[in-house]
């Protein structure tokens, strides 16, 4: 029943996945030819932007060039009839021909309180215009000059303005093609000059932005690129080039990022190997735990005192790495069981954890328990005294393998406090402490070990258990003059009066 439906959907899938690579590449054909990239759409922008510039700057030039060539027709011809026709004297046609010719006018009239004086005849224009010393509207000069400049051809205009000192006005009359000719050839020459402009600001600032912008750009997108195919290759992570600017923080921040990034990937990776290893050991070493429960439980039948007293405390560490064992494969796969919290007595508890260090190092290690009798926290037993044994192991191989700090003998401290209805809990010892430059990242896993043959781990389990029972872990500062000069932790835990309270900050030195 369910084939027939199945495997035409399968089918169709198939097909469309065999499509899609075509679809793809012409969509991105097109998406390029319509689309360009950054740097195209800077130089689009950059052109249009000078482009712009220069055309405004041509709409000014081009009116301006205008009421220039007014204000020189009008000088000519007041020049030309002051040498060659006195006001008032008769003037023969040959003569007024001549003054018209070298005025390019059709008609000239001057007008002065003594009398009118007229060169040719009266024409109808297209354009009367009164010459403003003062100047006129801006936009309307800009239009002006664009209705001239596309006038039609045999259009007369007429211009007029007062004669200076005599007081009196002087009109010319004169053919409009002559200024519109003239216009289109500035305007020729202005675009031939524009062009070049255009195209030099274009290249010299194209090549400005391809060196400052877009070539870091590109550089930084390469490398994300290349840094996403392979995260965990630290070659790939990109190398500042030291510059100052927005580019050059940028490219820091990258750096950075990448580096941690492939740090965390790393770790990762390690972690899931160490997953695949304590999953092949499990089997085996949970079987070699039960064979030595057994031995155990004919050991407390041997009437020796020491037996007796040891067997039961070695059943009871037997039966926790059991269920630690047990419980691998979940914690492995993040379905950690949550803490069972109760009231117990951490006096007692860092009492068994220093006699199996005296047990284990006999007279190397002096081991100190300076925590009150009956000192009740609230949080899961065998949490707490895994924290314990982790971070009393790490004193301990500290101590063996480095020996202790300024003559000191070597010796580990267990203490507690009551603050607040919270228990703040210390392990110490003499040392040679942890650097200041790991302390930020020791409960990071695999950062760092106490002995060679670490994993580094310890430290990393210990505070996970700690958080998980509503606490916080930090490394405490020393004091060169303090006895317990070395590493020195500070746990708070929450205690039976305040149970549900979770713990966090960090802890100031008590």
């Amino acid at each position: 029943m369910l084939d027939r439906p199945v495997r035409p959907a399968i089918e169709t899938e198939a097909a469309e996945r065999a499509a899609q690579p075509q679809a793809t590449g012409k969509t991105l054909l097109v998406r390029r030819l319509r689309a360009p990239g950054l740097a195209g759409r800077v130089l689009i922008v950059t052109i249009g932007a000078v482009m712009l510039a220069l055309a405004l700057f041509y709409l000014t030039r081009l009116a301006a060039y205008r009421e220039t060539w007014l204000h020189n027709k009008l000088a000519t011809a007041d020049a030309v009839m002051q040498a060659f026709a006195p006001l008032g004297s008769p003037l023969s046609d040959q003569l007024a021909q001549k003054i018209l010719a070298a005025a390019d006018a059709r008609s000239i009239v001057i007008e002065t309180p003594a009398g009118r004086q007229q060169i040719g005849p009266d024409e109808k224009v297209a354009d009367d215009v009164e010459i403003a010393s003062h100047g006129g509207n801006f936009f309307g000069s800009i239009g002006v000059a664009f209705r001239v400049a596309f006038s039609p051809p045999g259009s007369l205009i007429r211009v007029s303005n007062e004669v200076g000192p005599r007081g009196g006005r002087i009109e010319v009359t004169f053919d409009e093609a002559t200024l519109t000719e003239a216009m289109w050839r500035i305007s020729r020459a202005f675009l031939t000059v524009s062009l070049i402009v255009a195209a030099v600001v274009t290249c010299v600032l194209s090549a400005a932005l391809w060196q400052l912008v877009l070539r870091p750009v590109r550089r930084l997108t390469s490398n994300i690129i290349a840094f996403g195919e392979n995260p965990q290759d630290m070659s790939r992570v990109i190398a500042p080039a030291g510059r100052r600017d927005e580019i050059g923080r940028a490219e820091t921040a990258l750096a950075a990022m990448q580096n941690s990034l492939a740090h965390e990937l790393a770790q990762r990776k390690r972690l899931a190997e160490l997953g695949l290893a304590v999953a092949r050991i499990n089997h085996d070493l949970r079987n070699i735990l039960s064979a030595a429960q057994l031995i155990s439980d004919r050991l407390a039948a041997i009437p020796d005192p020491l037996a007796q007293r040891l067997a039961p405390r070695l059943v009871a560490t037997l039966d926790r790495a059991i269920r630690f064992c047990q419980t691998t494969l979940t914690y492995g796969a993040a379905r950690e069981q949550a803490p069972k919290r109760r009231r117990f007595d951490l006096s007692a508890m860092a009492t068994e954890v220093a006699e199996a260090g005296r047990a284990e190092h006999g007279d190397a290690i002096d081991y100190h328990v300076e925590i009150p009798p009956r000192f009740d926290v609230y949080a899961d037993p065998d949490h707490v005294l895994r924290v314990l044994e982790n971070l009393s192991r790490n004193a301990a191989e500290a101590l063996l393998a480095n020996g202790a700090e300024g003559g000191r003998p070597r010796a580990i401290r267990f203490a507690a406090i009551r603050t607040d209805d919270v228990a703040l809990i210390e392990l110490g010892d003499t040392g040679p402490g942890i650097p200041q430059s790991q302390a930020d990242r020791i409960f990071e896993p695999f950062h760092a070990s106490t002995s060679a043959d670490g994993t580094g781990l310890g430290l990393a389990i210990a505070a996970d258990l700690v958080t998980r029972n509503g606490g916080s872990i930090t490394l405490a500062p020393t004091k060169a003059d303090d006895f317990y000069c070395g590493a020195r932790f500070l746990i708070r835990l929450p205690t039976p009066e305040r149970p549900a309270r979770r713990m966090t900050g960090s802890f100031s030195e008590t």
